[in-house]
């Protein structure tokens, strides 16, 4: 196995001194990595009690259904059910309502084709021909429409009273042209209680979210394989075993590389600190990458094209998203940010002993964080010492922090 791999560094380096243009190459090479997102709060999920119920009788196989569902997905996250005893957490589940249908309609389309003949005089052969006649024609189809609601709420509560509440609404609504391909009404209320299970699970236990990201090529061809079949250990030891080139634009390609490989691991590591000194190490990266070639957009961008399946989102946006959520998930309250346009910001104190403070919330702002990650990072909060005060508000909206997170402080103050 050593010898295969140090026969494989060779050849990668052999190919590093005669290879062609480094980029990422007209034809685009993309791959799979499962993201690992972190839990919106940081409460913990061991010994996890699950209480779904339904206030009409006609839904209590779903609220059972949903239970399952729920506890599955818990399980699937690392946490603990509580079989017996007192529970840790508890989450709570009202279903309200559930239900679908199927109806029909109709929809007028035209189209162009061939109406009739009439006889033209061909002039050239002295007679008449007869020659197609084309315009549009009105068309009815038939379409059919499958609807399903759920509603209901949710409720979390550890040992010092509510940590979380919300609603599981979810909807759903297709058409399918003369009902091919429609789904059975009782498959889209399965498929509306598993996303609403995964959604709920999601604000204790971490999930996991297949994203594609682009790989680059030229020296780093022999290396795909490994990235194809997730192998990023053996993948970054073998981009880490190529010189860093002379030219810092093609080096950026290298640097993006091990951004790349350093990120996917990350997601694979149970350690959260360990986790997160990865991802810090695939920021710095990423960073580098940027900074040494600026005219790469592929580094800040996102990417699709015709020959695409999904759409693949920038690089950078995904990085800022999962550090911020890493280091909230950690709760060592030091966010380090990549950005295109601004340098990285100095971290803000840490929440761990006194909890989060207004001047937290500020320094996120100021660092260039989106609402939705600041949100986030006061959600996981284990602790929050917001002063909700009128002048204190006032001094907030001046420092530049937003409506929907000052909105969102008032509301954990409440608790």
């Amino acid at each position: 196995m050593k010898r295969t791999f140090a026969l494989l560094c060779v050849l990668v380096l052999a190919s590093a001194s005669a290879h062609a243009r480094e980029g990422f190459g007209f034809k685009k090479k993309a791959v799979d990595i499962m993201k690992t997102i972190p839990p919106a709060l940081n409460t913990g999920a061991r010994r996890v009690k699950v209480d779904v119920s339904s206030q009409r009788g006609d839904d209590e196989d779903d609220a059972r259904t949903l239970s399952r569902y729920v506890s599955d997905a818990i399980l699937s996250g690392g946490g603990t059910l509580a079989e017996s005893g007192k529970p840790e957490i508890t989450l709570t589940v009202d279903v309200d309502r559930l239900d679908s249908h199927e109806s029909w309609e109709t929809k007028t389309e035209y189209e162009y084709r061939q109406t009739g003949t009439e006889q033209k005089w061909n002039e050239s052969k002295k007679k008449y021909e007869t020659k197609a006649v084309y315009g549009n024609v009105p068309v009815t189809k038939n379409i059919k429409v499958v609807e399903a609601t759920l509603a209901g709420s949710y409720d979390i509560r550890a040992k010092g009273g509510e940590v979380d509440s919300g609603s599981v609404d979810q909807n759903f609504k297709q058409k399918y042209d003369d009902g091919t391909g429609a789904p059975a009404p009782s498959s889209v209320e399965d498929d509306l209680l598993k996303h609403a299970a995964r959604a709920v699970a999601a604000r204790i236990v971490p999930t996991q979210e297949r994203v594609s990201v682009l790989i680059p090529r030229a020296s780093f061809e022999p290396l795909i394989p490994y990235a194809e079949s997730g192998d990023w250990k053996s993948y970054l030891a073998a981009v880490e075993a190529i010189p860093a080139m002379k030219s810092a634009k093609e080096e950026a390609y290298r640097q993006y590389a091990l951004a790349v490989a350093k990120e996917a691991l990350s997601y694979q590591i149970d350690d959260r600190e360990q986790a997160l000194e990865m991802l810090r190490a695939a920021v710095s990266h990423y960073k580098t990458a940027m900074s040494s070639n600026p005219g790469e957009e592929l580094f800040t961008k996102g990417y699709s094209s015709l020959f695409s399946v999904n759409t693949i989102a920038s690089p950078t946006v995904r990085a800022n998203d999962s550090l911020a959520r890493y280091t909230a998930w950690s709760g060592t309250g030091s966010v380090t940010r990549v950005a295109s346009t601004t340098p990285v910001a100095a971290p803000p104190p840490s929440t761990a002993k006194t909890g989060m403070r207004n001047q937290t919330v500020i320094d996120l702002a100021k660092a260039g964080l989106s609402d939705d990650n600041i949100i986030m990072a006061i959600d996981a909060a284990e602790r929050v010492d917001f002063d909700v005060s009128p002048n204190a508000l006032i001094a907030l909206s001046k420092e530049g922090v937003s409506k929907a997170v000052i909105a969102r402080m008032q509301q954990r103050a409440k608790r």
